[in-house]
């Protein structure tokens, strides 16, 4: 379900998946921002125009000989395209942020959902 106690428990267990792989904490705190960023926007945006919740979820797959992680987080809502920034908005920098955060992030909108993969060259230690 596209909630935000069910966005929190899927990055709480996507933590602990990164921990137990080897994923440096500092490395593991700075998907989780990534990663909780797409969780948001399902829960926010995917399904704003619908009368029920719908689903996200996420994937991930981590390769620990050359250390390549990624994460798509999937959903089956609307896509809308991002509008223009109002000057005293605080929101509206998810996007940005992904993008910032991740070694390659691409966001696919289609018309049956979204999405969001973040692509890492992670320093694990296994």
């Amino acid at each position: 379900m596209a909630t935000a106690a069910s966005a929190a428990h899927l990055r709480d267990q996507f933590g602990t998946w990164l921990r137990e792989r080897g994923v440096p904490a500092l490395q593991t705190n700075e998907i989780l921002l990534a990663v909780n960023e797409a969780l948001a926007n399902c829960v926010d945006h995917a399904y704003s125009d619908h009368h029920a919740v719908g689903t996200m979820a996420v994937q991930a797959d981590f390769e620990p000989s050359d250390g390549c992680l990624s994460v798509c987080v999937t959903d089956h809502g609307t896509w809308r395209q991002p509008g223009p920034h109002r000057k005293n908005d605080r929101r509206g920098r998810g996007v940005v942020l992904m993008h910032a955060m991740a070694d390659h992030c691409t966001i696919n909108g289609r018309l049956d959902g979204t999405t969001v993969c973040l692509d890492y060259r992670t320093a694990a230690s296994h």
